[in-house]
C-alpha cells in the first residue's frame, strides 16, 4: 500500500466512524424531539439530515479532495427523477451535494444494522419489497415534492460496464409524467470500487445531465422503452465525453420483453 493510501485510510476512517456515532448518538435522537415538538414530518426531517450529513462526508471530511458537481441541467424544478451509474458504495453520499430533498429507492443499506432503522424512519424504499410498493410509495414521495433516486443498473458496476437498464425508473417517470434527470458518476470507481476495504486517492465528480421529459404518459412499452434508451445514451456517452473507454460502455437499445416490468426489475440494488 502507497503512503498517499496509508495515509488516506487512516484518516478518513476514523473520521467517518466518529462523524457518524456522533449524528446518530446526538443528532437523530434531537431531530426527533423536534419533530415531535414542532409538529414537523419526522420523515422529511430525517431525510434533509441524511442529505446534510452525506454533504459532509464528500465535502468537509475530504477537505483535499472534496467531490465535486458539474450542472448540465439548466436548473431542475423538483420532484424529478434521478437515475445515475453506479461504481461504489459511496455514490449515495454524493447525492448530499444537491439542494433538494430526495429519498433512494434501493435495497442494500436495507441491510446494515441501524443504518436500515434510519432509512425506515426517512420513508426510503426497499426495492426488495416489490414493484407494487416502489410504485404506490414512488407516487407518494413524488407527490408530496421529494424526488427520487433509483440506481436503474440495479447494482454496482464489478468491470466498469454500463449495464443494461432496468424498468422501474421509467415506469413511475411515464406513470407520474415526472421527469427523469441522468446523473454521471466519475472516479468513485477508482476511490473505492466493489470488493474493496481501501480507499485509493482519487478525484470524485457528479455530473448532472439535461432533464429528460416523458413522452407518454401510462404505462406504454414504448414510452417506456424510448425514456430508458434516451437517459442511458446519455450517460453512456458522457462517460465515452469524459475518458471512459468506449468498449466499456454495452449498447444502449433496450429489449423490453426481456426486461418486464416487474419487482426483478427493480431489485438487486447494492
Amino acid at each position: 500500500m502507497g503512503l498517499k493510501k496509508l495515509l488516506l485510510n487512516l484518516y478518513i476512517w476514523p473520521v467517518f466512524a466518529i462523524f457518524t456515532v456522533f449524528c446518530l448518538s446526538f443528532i437523530l435522537p434531537l431531530l426527533l424531539i423536534y419533530s415531535i415538538l414542532a409538529s414537523q414530518p419526522m420523515d422529511r426531517i430525517i431525510r434533509k439530515s441524511i442529505r446534510l450529513y452525506g454533504w459532509a462526508l464528500v465535502r468537509v471530511v475530504p477537505f483535499i479532495a472534496p467531490a465535486t458537481v458539474e450542472d448540465f441541467s439548466c436548473g431542475i424544478k423538483p420532484p424529478v427523477i434521478f437515475v445515475a451509474n453506479h461504481y461504489s458504495s459511496i455514490d449515495p453520499y454524493l447525492f448530499g451535494m444537491l439542494p433538494f430533498e430526495n429519498a433512494f429507492v434501493t435495497s442494500w443499506p436495507f441491510r446494515i444494522p441501524v443504518y436500515k432503522w434510519v432509512m425506515r424512519l426517512a420513508r426510503y424504499i426497499n426495492s426488495n419489497d416489490g414493484w407494487e410498493v416502489v410504485q404506490s410509495r414512488g407516487e407518494e414521495l413524488l407527490a408530496s415534492g421529494c424526488s427520487l433516486i433509483f440506481w436503474p443498473e440495479g447494482h454496482r458496476s464489478r468491470d466498469g460496464r454500463l449495464a443494461r437498464f432496468k424498468n422501474g425508473a421509467f415506469c413511475l417517470a411515464c406513470s407520474t409524467g415526472t421527469s427523469i434527470v441522468p446523473v454521471c458518476i466519475l472516479g468513485s470507481d477508482h476511490l473505492m470500487p466493489p470488493g474493496s476495504r481501501f480507499l485509493t486517492p482519487s478525484r470524485v465528480k457528479m455530473v448532472i445531465l439535461p432533464p429528460i421529459i416523458p413522452s407518454g404518459r401510462g404505462d406504454d412499452p414504448d414510452h417506456i422503452r424510448a425514456l430508458k434508451d434516451q437517459a442511458r445514451e446519455s450517460i453512456a456517452t458522457e462517460l465515452a465525453k469524459r475518458g471512459v473507454n468506449p468498449l466499456k460502455i454495452t449498447g444502449y437499445k433496450s429489449d423490453m420483453m426481456s426486461d418486464p416490468i416487474t419487482s426483478s426489475a427493480i431489485q438487486g440494488n447494492d
